[in-house]
């Protein structure tokens, strides 16, 4: 949601919604530039405070399971993007052998580079390009346990709503049918269009405008774009639940029963 002119395929709420309840993190960067997890957590910082100065209560809902965790447990301090030396990586990575860059990194940090797939180019280049700004190896950066712990500073309080796996799948099937029929390949198309989009950012990778995309370039027919997405939304609907499932602190509930929510919001507003 944090993209411009992404909205159908992000499921962004609609105007009318954004206007009566206000939002944070909604149409602040363009999709040619790139929203990164140090960008999640340094706009969450600040935004906690500023809403805890008016004596309000902070409230975040989605989405992706790493980003949250970042902002629970803390991030390591690491340097921005290097655009220029992504592109010498990437033409490096044509130029060479197969599996040239993950080589790469293995000679200057063996212990990451066993624990990542050789075909993962993005953390392959990020840590390359970390060790060439610092000088400090990946394995040895996430080791250091001094990291920024959100849960420390704040009272935070987590909630999972539990769906049945019959239910959930019924549910992604028709939201993708819904989000095709209001324009999902259109937007894609102005997106494309619009913007001069980097064929390694993350929008392209992203589920229903990576299918979307590859649909447009004619990479297979409307079926099996449909098919794609589908299959896509389900497999990170089941990762989301192992990410969950690895946290030990949060409230589970039920779909469509959410008095003990609405009963633990209403106790942490009046303690404020």
């Amino acid at each position: 949601m944090v993209y411009k002119d992404c909205n159908i395929g992000s499921a962004k709420p609609c105007k009318n919604i954004l206007e009566k309840h206000h939002h944070h993190l909604v149409d602040i960067v363009t999709p040619d530039k790139v929203f990164t997890v140090a960008d999640f957590y340094k706009h969450s910082i600040k935004i906690i405070e500023e809403i805890h100065n008016k004596n309000k209560l902070p409230v975040f809902v989605g989405g992706s399971m790493m980003y949250f965790k970042s902002l629970y447990t803390g991030i390591n301090d690491l340097p921005e993007r290097d655009q220029k030396f992504r592109d010498s990586m990437i033409k490096l990575k044509f130029d060479s052998e197969d599996f040239f860059l993950h080589k790469k990194l293995n000679q200057i940090d063996p212990d990451y580079a066993n624990k990542i797939n050789k075909n993962d180019e993005v953390r392959i280049i990020r840590a390359l390009e970390v060790y060439k700004k610092t000088g400090k190896k990946m394995s040895e950066i996430f080791s250091d346990d001094t990291k920024n712990n959100l849960s420390d500073k704040f009272n935070v309080v987590q909630y999972c709503i539990s769906v049945d796996r019959d239910i959930l799948h019924t549910r992604i099937e028709a939201r993708l049918k819904k989000i095709i029929e209001q324009g999902l390949v259109d937007e894609a198309k102005n997106i494309l269009n619009k913007y001069n989009i980097d064929l390694y950012h993350p929008l392209r990778k992203s589920i229903n405008y990576k299918q979307a995309f590859d649909y447009i370039e004619k990479k297979y027919d409307h079926d099996t774009f449909f098919k794609k997405a589908l299959y896509a939304t389900r497999q990170l609907a089941k990762r989301q639940t192992t990410w969950i499932r690895s946290w030990d602190k949060f409230k589970e509930i039920e779909l469509n029963k959410f008095s003990m929510l609405e009963n633990d919001i209403k106790k942490l507003i009046t303690a404020l």
